[in-house]
């Protein structure tokens, strides 16, 4: 097996942040890197996976099989048990890799809003691109005037993540990937009808 994905998308999905990514990152992101890469981009986001299989499996498995992990910095990717086990699991593979981590990690931070109350360990990454002044949710950003220079950020951000993946080891199958902490509550017992 090898990489089967460029990069994986790791957002909060509720709120405005996930109609965001969904509504203009996700797009934009796709085009940009189809302008800027040689091959044909491969961006992995859970909204795409199909229907009917184990969710949390196959998440593990695109993550797994992912060159670079693009959080979505927001207050509530750092309270997702998901986003965290995410990024967790590349800094894992960058403990693994060592000496041969590439310069800037595997992980490519983008800031949606409020770097205050991101982990501590976020708020001492040097590398990361802002994207606070293009945070509108709404369908209508898309015909805005600020949507331009929206757009100029993500033909840079392609670009870098081009020179970023040509900067990424080999595909190793014991990739370490870490579990989302699942509290144990006792279940609900809900009322016979």
């Amino acid at each position: 097996m090898a990489y089967e994905w460029d990069v994986f998308v790791s957002y909060p999905r509720e709120g405005q942040v996930g109609r965001w990514v969904h509504n203009h990152f996700l797009p934009l992101l796709r085009d940009c890197l189809e302008s800027t890469l040689a091959h044909q981009p491969r961006v992995f986001i859970d909204a795409e996976m199909p229907t009917g299989g184990v969710w949390p499996q196959q998440l593990k498995q695109a993550l797994l099989h992912s060159q670079l992990l693009i959080p979505v910095w927001t207050p509530p990717f750092f309270r997702s048990r998901w986003c965290m086990a995410e990024w967790e699991s590349m800094l894992a593979r960058e403990i693994v890799l060592g000496e041969a981590v590439p310069p800037r990690g595997l992980v490519y931070p983008v800031v949606y809003s409020d770097g205050d109350h991101f982990a501590q360990r976020a708020k001492q990454t040097q590398y990361k691109r802002s994207l606070s002044a293009f945070t509108y949710p709404f369908p209508g950003f898309r015909d805005s005037a600020t949507y331009l220079p929206f757009h100029d950020a993500m033909m840079e951000m392609a670009a870098e993540i081009e020179a970023h993946l040509a900067t990424i080891p080999p595909w190793q199958p014991d990739w370490p990937t870490v579990e989302p902490v699942i509290d144990d509550a006792p279940p609900i017992a809900l009322a016979r009808l």
